[in-house]
């Protein structure tokens, strides 16, 4: 009998939810980056656009809170954003020191360039599920991240 790779036992059904959690994580994270490399773009990027399109002109410390990541991170991605022409940054009206984040228009084609990729995976993932399989799954999603204190 031919022996199990390292951690395959840890992968079924009958494994962790974190574990299982991170492995699907992992493999999107990996897919998706493939997809968007051929347009010149990280994930952090497609989802700071991706936001920028839903709320312009946010700050990049509220787009941070929307991307799940930290304002210090945020601010690497919207420098490199802003140096290649997708993003531009401008004070807030009335608080000076806040800077608004918008899309370019060579931002709006990356995003829709890349768009259909992205969601091209995310079929991939929901085949072959009912909707109400893929409803639980979602629900399940939301209420792990709830309970774990993320606001996402």
């Amino acid at each position: 009998m031919a022996t199990p790779r390292i951690g395959q036992r840890y992968r079924g059904a009958e494994g962790h939810s974190g574990y299982l959690l991170r492995q699907a994580w992992h493999a999107f994270r990996a897919a998706m980056d493939a997809a968007l490399r051929a347009h010149g773009l990280s994930g952090a990027q497609y989802a700071a656009l991706s936001v920028l399109a839903r709320d312009p002109g946010i700050s990049g410390a509220d787009l941070a809170r929307a991307c799940n990541t930290t304002p210090q991170a945020m601010n690497g991605v919207l420098a490199t954003l802003e140096r290649d022409g997708l993003v531009e940054r401008s004070p807030h009206p009335t608080h000076g020191r806040i800077l608004q984040v918008s899309l370019t228009p060579e931002g709006e084609r990356r995003l829709e360039a890349a768009t259909p990729d992205v969601r091209a995976l995310e079929r991939t993932i929901d085949d072959g599920f009912s909707e109400r399989q893929l409803s639980a799954v979602k629900g399940w999603l939301v209420e792990a991240a709830s309970r774990l204190g993320s606001e996402a």
